[in-house]
């Protein structure tokens, strides 16, 4: 008898068998005719359905793991559709526009699909974040992305992160660059947003402006009476990539928030999608694709520092 998989389960321990038996799996995870013979002769007969049972129980839990961990993406291909969905229109990086949806994210998305052999991309906007999740879990979706997703999600896939969003620093050439630039300067943040709080903490002196929204900080910036303003960084590039780099500056982010790919979770972390994913950004950032998409959107490169 060949023994292709061992995967260790602990049996019920006998007077006279003092001993742990291997899960001994042939392909397709059937205990076969010869494993269920060498139990019988090995065990007395009040044992062996005991552990006959172990063994049935262990190799149903290591199927079931394993046909959620690999088959979702043989699920995508065989669809031919990969439905990815989102909430937040994010100009430059998704949103959509009457029924066209576009941007850097859609354009990377569908060059990963080609990799990974999956024929088409289909991108569905949905009314919130709560949503998205839910429908991703009832099986709705394949994957969701989304700037306004909760950061702390479990039982999920992640891809690669595609970008990081995050606050970053706008002001004027000469004007602060990073956050120990701002100590004595007057800077404009939204109330009640994540930059209102990151920049209220700060320890050191400052003039903090809070404004009702952020469309009025950013008129204060605009007008002149603040040396800086905090906001998101993609609403930050859009700004500079209109005013020009001889008007604004825009600092490196103040903290990061990765943007990827969510796929529905398993109870393992190397799901064949996940993996599949990997390889293909991987791919797309060492021949360079990536960076020319990056500069296409927001005329610089806008992939999260450190990662590999």
């Amino acid at each position: 008898m060949t023994l292709e998989t061992i995967s260790i389960c602990v049996l019920p321990a006998f007077s006279e068998w003092q001993t742990i038996f291997a899960c001994l799996v042939q392909p397709f995870w059937v205990i076969s005719h010869s494993l269920r013979r060498l139990i019988v002769d090995s065990f007395p007969s009040s044992c062996a359905r005991s552990v006959l049972s172990t063994l049935l129980m262990c190799t149903s839990v290591l199927f079931a793991t394993q046909a959620s961990a690999v088959g979702e993406l043989q699920k995508i291909q065989s669809n031919g559709k990969f439905r990815i969905g989102f909430s937040t229109n994010t100009p430059g990086l998704v949103e959509q526009r009457n029924s066209k949806v576009t941007g850097f994210a859609v354009e990377l998305v569908s060059l990963l699909a080609q990799e990974i052999k999956v024929k088409g991309v289909t991108w569905i906007k949905v009314n919130s974040p709560d949503q998205l999740v839910k429908n991703m879990r009832a099986g709705s979706l394949d994957a969701i992305f989304d700037v306004q997703l909760p950061p702390q999600l479990n039982d999920v896939g992640r891809s690669p992160p595609f970008t990081c969003t995050g606050g970053v620093l706008l002001s004027r050439p000469g004007g602060p660059e990073f956050e120990e630039d701002i100590e004595g300067k007057s800077v404009a943040v939204a109330t009640n947003s994540p930059y209102f709080y990151f920049v209220r903490n700060l320890p050191f002196q400052k003039k903090v402006n809070v404004f009702a929204n952020a469309d009025q900080a950013l008129l204060a910036f605009v007008s002149g009476s603040v040396d800086a303003l905090v906001l998101d960084r993609f609403d930050a590039v859009k700004m500079y990539n209109r005013a020009g780099a001889g008007k604004l500056q825009i600092s490196p982010p103040l903290w990061n928030q990765n943007l990827q790919l969510l796929t529905p979770g398993t109870a393992r972390r190397d799901s064949d999608l996940e993996a599949a994913l990997s390889v293909a950004f991987t791919k797309l950032r060492a021949n360079g694709t990536y960076a020319k998409l990056s500069k296409k959107y927001f005329a610089q490169d806008v992939s999260c520092e450190g990662w590999r």
